[in-house]
């Protein structure tokens, strides 16, 4: 996989970085290794989900202190539980759903886990709020969070995809008259200039992300857009829970890197950096 942020195996918390060295290619180049309390804290809204938990325990493992946030705290806090018992957390997934993947995070030694649940008002507490529920629930949720984070300095990660069509009816699109991108018309709408906002993990499949890093490690690299001091924490996130990111750009790429939208230039562009400058994109498989 190359050189990478990645602080081993699983427990400890990330409480012993290795040292990392300059990447040579298209990846982003690796921050000076922190001190886990150093690192921002983060609440992930949509926790609960498939991404979500799988992504928490990721960067739990990674030594940052995540809050897993739901509607319902007693939800969430049942999957923490079993993640910090070191069990991992599997669930069958029933309904129109069923068939895309199940909640498979395997088992895993969480000492030092600063893992936690909480609702969706916890959330407002981060240092970095990320967006992982669907696109068509986020701005409710995220206008009610609007009057505590406004003015703050907060950092936004934006994984909605609003083009991702769901069995069950998420992922409609968007109005052809407005902005092609979630992370753009959330940002309008928020309104706040102290507000960083950044899009990753857009096309990464959920059971690919172990707590260790990539079940693919020979397809790690994950995009990334958006404002240059949000891009700059989350690549050190990325780093730190075992990939390597590829920054594509500021927020005016954000139409051109929405997951679900799929086109032949696209493909072909991907598989030319590919051949060329030697990306792996996880791209669900």
């Amino acid at each position: 996989m190359g050189n990478s942020n990645s602080m081993g195996g699983c427990g400890g918390g990330g409480s012993a970085p290795a040292a990392v060295s300059e990447i040579a290619g298209p990846w982003a180049p690796p921050p000076l290794v922190r001190q886990p309390d150093q690192l921002p804290t983060i609440a992930c809204i949509g926790g609960t989900g498939r991404m979500g938990v799988h992504l928490c325990a990721a960067w739990a493992n990674a030594g940052y202190d995540v809050t897993m946030c739901s509607r319902s705290t007693d939800k969430a806090q049942k999957i923490v539980d079993s993640l910090l018992s070191g069990e991992g957390y599997r669930k069958k997934v029933e309904g129109k759903n069923a068939g895309q993947g199940d909640y498979a995070v395997p088992p895993c030694n969480a000492d030092g886990w600063k893992l936690k649940s909480g609702d969706n008002a916890a959330a407002a507490k981060a240092d970095i709020i990320v967006l992982g529920t669907m696109y068509e629930q986020t701005w409710s949720i995220l206008e009610a969070l609007a009057p505590k984070i406004r003015r703050k300095g907060k950092t936004i990660l934006d994984m909605t995809n609003p083009f991702m069509k769901r069995p069950d009816g998420y992922g409609a699109g968007l109005p052809e008259d407005g902005p092609q991108a979630g992370i753009l018309i959330h940002k309008e709408k928020l309104n706040d200039p102290s507000t960083k906002w950044v899009g990753a993990y857009k096309h990464i499949l959920w059971t690919l992300i172990l707590p260790t890093g990539p079940s693919n490690p020979k397809r790690p690299d994950i995009e990334v857009f958006g404002d240059e001091e949000a891009v700059k924490l989350i690549v050190e996130m990325i780093y730190r829970h075992g990939w390597r990111p590829i920054v594509r750009g500021g927020l005016e790429v954000a139409p051109e890197y929405e997951g679900g939208k799929v086109s032949f230039g696209k493909i072909m562009s991907n598989m030319k950096k590919e051949m060329k400058e030697g990306e792996k994109l996880s791209v669900g498989w």
